[in-house]
This record gives structure tokens, C-alpha cells and sequence, in this order.
């Protein structure tokens, strides 16, 4: 298998597997002085974050936390997945290792965007519209970065993670700073959802583009989504509503066309793969009978919860790999691994909002009607959820069978703080067959990679992994 090299963090170089991390756009690698010195140029290493981005969700950020929760477990012998499924990963997880590399490539290349365009001839409109796919970009890593390195408000916290807001021209001791706070954190990447929002135009020139690229309503979802995380309900369920209300968005039914068909209506932002570009969740989540790896399945638990209800249509993606008496999400199936990756969604809009609603407690009917939205496009009855207990529980529930293999369950359960009590009896069907639980509430917090820390010393490791 080829090897690229690519940067890591801000201290040194590691080498990865190609079906790891994509190959870098070749603007990205020239020296940052150079690079960007009109539109073009400019244009070109806008292209290189998408490409970096790619290598975020390619299947890292799916599995890595799928894997985490009760939603899917890791049953062929890949270690790194194996310890992430048995809450016993350590700070040299290759696996984490990489996602870490990447997201930084993807800040880093956002800086040097940010710093340079400013200072290029082009109509202001262009300019603007870089800019702010790169604050956008920024925004969407350090969110990742901080949820997957930092913890969430309000579940688990530990400290922030380094932000740099400068390109990297070189590398010296100076560059190796603290981690900030995790309230810094997440601060960056409201200033940065903000400022996208006011530089992004509100449409592209077709369909492709804008999902392919993000807009004003791309902002508008991700700032959404931070707002649940930070529990600010008010603005959580008014910008899922301006996303909800844009007539350019809608739930897709049947449901399996999210999968089948690129960029639906459903599709907020969306990555786009092909034969130049793969993604492995086709290879990681499809049984081997099937001509996938099969490496990620199901827990046993969460398939009947799929397939409780006949109607389910969620519940009729799955499939059985006799061999390893198995079962498997079927979202991903094309050959060739070139499905694309809906990384923000309607669904997703539609149960922030209830959530918001329910939490905010004066508007249970509509929190409801957002929740029925979602189970009626998937062929299931209204919920039977009233107060605002049950429909905590029900959006919880729902959010889980909705976004199976889409990378959400364990930060759901983190941030509201059932991770402890719900991952105490995780089944694993291969292996060792074993039960295990997440009984360190430090271990909601994955460890930053050792090389980081031992070439930057004024990064601390997080609590569980010193």
C-alpha cells in the first residue's frame, strides 16, 4: 500500500496509509509564502481543504465515535479500533493519531487562506467568498478537535486544544503552545461559524455546488448544531428553523435515497468522492459477503432496536454476514467506495429543534411535530412522548436510530450526560465476546497523540492517558 506524508499538528511528519488520508492538493504543499498570489491560487488551496476534509470523514470521524458508543462494534483485528471499542485506547492509537493530523492540516490551511486573501486582486465578492469557506472550514475542525480532544460543556470537560490562528512557515519551539480552555475553544468556532455566515453568499451557481461548498445556510446549520452543544436552546432552535424554512432543504423520502442518490434535498453539506477520492465507510461498515471488510458491525443490541418496528425504514438497512452471524448498516453500498458523506443534514435540523424546544419547555406540541417529522418520513407512527422527560428520552432514542453509522451517538451521549450510564454493559459479538463499560468519565476524551506530546511540552495529556 502507498505511503503519503503529511503534516502532523505542528510538530513533525508521520507517514499514514493512502485509504487513510487523501492525497493533499499539490497547492497545499508549496511553500505558504508562495502559494496564494491571486484567485487562482487562492481557489486552488480552497480546493486542498475540501480534500484534507475528505480525510476527516472519509470514515474517521463515523467510526472512531460509532465504535466508542453502543451503536457498532470494531470484530475483525484492527487493534486501534478494537481498543476504542473496549474503552482501553492509549495515547498511540494510529487511528486517532490520523484524525488529529488531519484536522489540523485543515486549520492550518484555513489560516494561510484567512491571512493571504486580503492582500490579492479580485472582486470583493470572490474574496469574501474564500474567506469564508475557510473560516467555515476552521470552524467545523476545531469543533471536531474539541469535542473529540476537549469534551463537551456541560457533559465532560477537560481543557481546550491548541488553536493556532497563523499559517505554519516552519516549525520552532515558539509554534508549541498551550492548550487553551475549552471555553476558548468553542469560542473560536462561534467567532468563526459568525464570520463565515457574514462572508458566504447565500447561493452557488447549481445544485452541486451548494452542497459541495458551503453557504450562508451551510453556517447557519453547523452554528445550530454548536448551539445544542452549548445548550444555548434559544439559538439552537432559531437557527434550525432558518435552515428548516429554506425551501432549497427538505426530509427526503423514501429514506434509503439520502444514500442512493448524491446530493438530495436532505443534504445540507455534503463531501463529494469518486473514483479519485474514496471513502472507506462502504469498506469498514459492509459485511464481507458483500464484498466489504466487514470490520464495523452492529452491536446486536441496536440491530433489534432497528428492526423493532417492521416499518422502520431505517431498520431495512441492515444486512446479516452469515459468517460472522453478524449484522450491518447497508447506508454506504456503493462499489468502489465512492459514496458521498452528508456531513449536516435535515434530520439533523428538524431534532435539534425538538430538542430545543423540549428543553426550552414552552412549546412540547411543536418539539413533537419536529420529532413525528423525522419518524413519519422513516414510516413509523407519531411518538407517545408528552412531558418533557419522555421526550428527552424519545429525541435521544430517535437521534440514535436516525444516524446509525453517521457519527453522532457518542457525543449525544456524552453531552447529555448518559455516557456512564449507558455504556455499562457494551456486548461485543467477536472476540472476546466480553462485556465491557466506560467507567472512567475521563476516558470521554480521547487521548492526544503521543508524538504530540512528547515534542510539545506544553501540551498536557488529557487526565486518563498520563
Amino acid at each position: 500500500m502507498k505511503k503519503k506524508i503529511i503534516a502532523l499538528g505542528f510538530s513533525a511528519l508521520m507517514v499514514v496509509s493512502s485509504c487513510d488520508v487523501l492525497e493533499l492538493n499539490p497547492v497545499t504543499q508549496i511553500d505558504t509564502d508562495q502559494a496564494i498570489i491571486n484567485v487562482s491560487t487562492a481557489q486552488g488551496a480552497v480546493n486542498g481543504l475540501y480534500n484534507n476534509l475528505q480525510g476527516v470523514y472519509d470514515w474517521h470521524v463515523q467510526v472512531l465515535s460509532d465504535v466508542a458508543s453502543d451503536v457498532s462494534q470494531q470484530i475483525d483485528t484492527w487493534d486501534a479500533l478494537i481498543n476504542i471499542d473496549e474503552f482501553s485506547q492509549t495515547p498511540d492509537n494510529s487511528e486517532v493519531s490520523d484524525l488529529y493530523t488531519v484536522l489540523y492540516r485543515c486549520s492550518d490551511i484555513s489560516n494561510n487562506i484567512i491571512a493571504k486573501v486580503p492582500g490579492i486582486e479580485g472582486a470583493e465578492a470572490t474574496k469574501n467568498d474564500l474567506m469564508g469557506q475557510a473560516h467555515f472550514v476552521r470552524a467545523l475542525a476545531y469543533f471536531e478537535l474539541a469535542r473529540f480532544f476537549g469534551g463537551i460543556p456541560g457533559g465532560y470537560e477537560e481543557a481546550g486544544v491548541v488553536i493556532k490562528l497563523t499559517p505554519s512557515i516552519g516549525i520552532s519551539p515558539s509554534d508549541y503552545a498551550p492548550r487553551t480552555t475549552l471555553t476558548e475553544t468553542y469560542q473560536q468556532v462561534e467567532s468563526d461559524l459568525l464570520t463565515a455566515l457574514n462572508l458566504l453568499p447565500e447561493t452557488r451557481t447549481d445544485n452541486l455546488q451548494t452542497k459541495a461548498r458551503p453557504t450562508k445556510a451551510t453556517a447557519r446549520a453547523l452554528l445550530a448544531r454548536y448551539y445544542l452543544y452549548q445548550k444555548n436552546w434559544a439559538q439552537a432552535e432559531s437557527y434550525a428553523s432558518l435552515v428548516i424554512s429554506d425551501t432549497r432543504f427538505s426530509l427526503v423520502v423514501p429514506f434509503e435515497n439520502i444514500f442512493r442518490t448524491k446530493n438530495t434535498a436532505e443534504s445540507i453539506f455534503e463531501l463529494q468522492y469518486n473514483n479519485n477520492d474514496v471513502s472507506g465507510l462502504r469498506n469498514w461498515y459492509y459485511p464481507t459477503s458483500l464484498s466489504g471488510r466487514g470490520g464495523v458491525a452492529l452491536h446486536d443490541a441496536t440491530y433489534l432496536e432497528m428492526t423493532a418496528d417492521a416499518n422502520d425504514a431505517r431498520g431495512k438497512l441492515t444486512a446479516k454476514n452469515s459468517t460472522t452471524n453478524t449484522y450491518y448498516t447497508t447506508k454506504w453500498n456503493t462499489p468502489g467506495n465512492i459514496d458521498n458523506v452528508s456531513v449536516i443534514r435535515m434530520a439533523e435540523m428538524y431534532l435539534i429543534r425538538a430538542e430545543a424546544r423540549t428543553e426550552i419547555g414552552t412549546n412540547l406540541t411543536g418539539a413533537a411535530d419536529d420529532l413525528n417529522a423525522v419518524r413519519t418520513r422513516a414510516g413509523i407512527g407519531n411518538t407517545t412522548a408528552a412531558t418533557q422527560d419522555e421526550l428527552r428520552t424519545a429525541i435521544l432514542a430517535e437521534r440514535k436510530l436516525e444516524f446509525i453509522g453517521e457519527g453522532h451517538r457518542w457525543f449525544d451521549l456524552i453531552r447529555t450526560g448518559k455516557a456512564l450510564t449507558v455504556l455499562t454493559n457494551v456486548k461485543r459479538s467477536k472476540g472476546s465476546q466480553s462485556s465491557y463499560a466506560l467507567t472512567d468519565a475521563r476516558r470521554q476524551v480521547f487521548p492526544f497523540p503521543n508524538v504530540e506530546v512528547l515534542t510539545n511540552t506544553n501540551l498536557l495529556q488529557n487526565s486518563a492517558y498520563r
